[in-house]
């Protein structure tokens, strides 16, 4: 798993005209907690953790946070629990860190990605993705940025479960391995399937990530 850098400052003024003033000056208002420690109010460059985002990793990257207070340094070690982002412009509002250690294990959300063609697609099937990501259990290191599932066996009316997906050694996964995964259905059980979605109103929106609701 990789490891980024992120400088922090500790933050004395809060409220939300102090959090505004922060923003304004390209930081974002954080929180860093975990076992051992306070809750302990921080500020971080707001484009230093847009990159971290933007790793493979993505809200799993391991961060080594330098915190700066009253002319001190100190590291900790740390993952992204939460993003708050702006509903409209998408910047960041607000971002836990959680600490962590390297001999204990953690739970996280990761991608499920799709790798080989299915035949039943070729033979005119409709594929189904069901579950776009997994619950896992592992080292901190032994975060992967994605798991994969083989698809390149999938015939026309068959079904992948979670336990069908391919796990490294020292991940755990969470999510019921009954759980459907991926379906390849006739062309005709699919259109059949979105009907009643069409004369039921608006469809609701995917959830992508869990979590609290964005601010």
């Amino acid at each position: 798993m990789e490891r980024i850098r992120l400088e922090a400052e500790v933050r004395r003024r809060l409220g939300k005209e102090a959090a505004r003033k922060l923003r304004a000056a390209g930081k974002v208002p954080a929180v860093l907690y975990g076992r051992g420690i306070e809750p302990l109010p921080l500020a971080v460059e707001a484009k230093a953790l847009e990159a971290a985002l933007r790793t493979a990793a993505g809200s799993n990257v391991l961060l080594d946070v330098t915190i700066r207070e009253d002319g001190t340094e100190r590291s900790e070690l740390a993952m992204i629990a939460e993003v708050q982002r702006h509903v409209l412009r998408r910047s960041i509002l607000h971002v836990d860190l959680h600490r962590v250690s390297l001999e204990e294990r953690v739970r996280a959300w990761v991608p499920v990605v799709l790798r080989g063609e299915a035949p039943g697609v070729r033979a005119g099937g409709v594929l189904e993705q069901h579950l776009r990501e997994v619950e896992i259990e592992a080292l901190p290191t032994d975060l992967p940025a994605h798991l994969e599932l083989d698809v390149s066996t999938l015939q026309v009316g068959q079904v992948l479960h979670v336990r069908d997906i391919r796990v490294p050694e020292g991940v755990i996964v969470l999510t019921p391995g009954e759980e459907t995964l991926v379906t390849v259905s006739a062309p005709e059980a699919a259109e059949e399937e979105a009907v009643p979605a069409e004369a039921g109103g608006a469809a609701q929106p995917e959830v992508i990530r869990r979590g609290r609701a964005e601010e």
